[in-house]
């Protein structure tokens, strides 16, 4: 969910989220992700959290300079800054860590009043990434999930602290300096190399703060014993790939790193997400169908079902089987594989269309275009986390496996100086 004065609905938002079909399943998806990796949210590199952590430090010793100021817009206003900075240091290529290139070109006016303003930057910043991590990792506490409820924790503040304490930025701390710059006081900005040195998500985070930070993913805050150690273990599994570099994993090669029953859930999700991308692709097919019809686009239920459809449902059908046959440890995910099977074509598609109501909706007995209606396949996106996993090297894991194992893998590689390599695998293979 989105709050606060930053973040707020605007038009590029709802362009992308028409096309979210979430089918009803946002708490399964959340559950299966938590179970694999806990307390992660969508955090793949270190970064992240440093410039979340300083909005909320920031937005506290600005309040308390008496400037009325909400943690998600300065967070988010950090980032922006970050974020420019990095750009006009790299020649405004694009870089998997950063966001707002488009936003942000041209944009020369970077004092608070500005930055801060709703449609400065992007509406999906990596802050909404951070959630649930900053918390479980202990560096904010809140009796809310809201952002805005954030306080920075004795955790957050070392991680600060250990993180930028080699920068002095017109010689003054960074979090001395963002604070000023919240105030009004100081727009001293972008000729500052270790301003940008402590902000830019293209510099890693120092060995001290990589040091913290790897104990906070195994200490972690206000958690069970057991999501810590779920976490921590993870944490040694993907350290042990990072070494090895195996061809090819199995679902059948449980990692010694991992638990029985981890184990079992992280392949129980597996088979959920599958199932429910056989629901999106049959969604897609059903579109496609209505789209191709011209005037009087529908499908409807009280005739065989088309052939197009056919090979759709029957995927559909087996991957909702193969998961209630494994497992049913989340009853929203079983309720809906048993809504997936069964030998009538018409009653699969009524129930999978009532769950989208987006894209396509049910009237009666047919199905129409709904608000979101393309007529052709899109990108569709069934993630509610906000936060997706670049795409560059290759990392050998189980297939369809939570996208929270494979950012692990990658904050691991951050922790390590390796991610840059992973990111760029081709750069420096040119001619000198």
């Amino acid at each position: 969910m989105i709050e606060g004065a930053w973040g707020l609905l605007g038009p590029e938002f709802l362009l992308n989220t028409r096309r979210t079909r979430t089918l009803g399943l946002g708490a399964s998806v959340r559950r299966f992700n938590d179970l694999a990796v806990p307390g992660l949210g969508g955090v793949w590199y270190g970064k992240q959290l440093l410039l979340a952590t300083l909005g909320v430090a920031v937005a506290e010793a600005a309040r308390s300079q008496g400037v009325k100021v909400q943690n998600i817009e300065v967070a988010n206003a950090i980032e922006a800054l970050a974020c420019w900075l990095a750009f006009k240091s790299n020649g405004w290529s694009s870089d998997s860590r950063l966001r707002g290139n488009t936003k942000l070109q041209g944009k020369d006016d970077f004092s608070f009043r500005r930055v801060r303003q709703r449609n400065f930057y992007v509406t999906q910043p990596m802050r909404m990434a951070t959630v649930q991590a900053l918390p479980a990792l202990g560096f904010v506490e809140s009796d809310s999930a809201r952002f805005n409820a954030f306080c920075c924790a004795e955790g957050g503040s070392n991680f600060i602290e250990q993180a930028t304490r080699n920068y002095s930025p017109y010689k003054r701390s960074v979090i001395g300096h963002l604070t000023k710059w919240v105030l009004g006081d100081s727009d001293k900005l972008e000729n500052s190399p270790p301003l940008i040195q402590a902000l830019s998500p293209l510099d890693s985070l120092s060995e001290d703060a990589i040091q913290l930070l790897r104990e906070r993913l195994i200490q972690g805050g206000i958690e069970s014993r057991e999501d810590k150690k779920r976490r921590g273990n993870a944490l040694a599994w993907v350290e042990s790939l990072r070494k090895n570099r195996p061809d090819r994993l199995t679902w059948a090669q449980r990692p010694q790193e991992i638990s029985e029953d981890h184990w079992h859930d992280l392949q129980a999700g597996a088979l959920f997400f599958e199932a429910r991308e056989a629901a999106i692709a049959t969604l897609d097919a059903a579109e496609v169908h209505i789209g191709n019809q011209g005037a009087g686009q529908f499908l409807s239920l009280k005739h065989q079902v088309p052939d197009s459809l056919a090979q759709p449902l029957e995927k559909l059908k087996f991957a909702a089987t193969q998961y209630l046959d494994f497992a049913s440890v989340d009853e929203d995910a079983k309720t809906f594989c048993q809504e997936s099977v069964g030998d009538d074509p018409a009653s699969i598609l009524r129930k999978l269309v009532y769950r989208d109501g987006h894209v396509l909706r049910l009237i009666g007995d047919e199905i129409k275009p709904g608000a979101a209606f393309r007529g052709s396949i899109t990108e569709v996106s069934a993630n509610d986390e906000d936060q997706e996993t670049p795409n560059a090297g290759d990392i050998s894991l189980p297939e369809g496996i939570s996208y929270r194992v494979r950012n692990l893998y990658l904050l691991n590689l951050d922790m390590h100086g390796e991610l840059d390599e992973w990111l760029n695998p081709n750069a420096g293979g040119g001619e000198a």
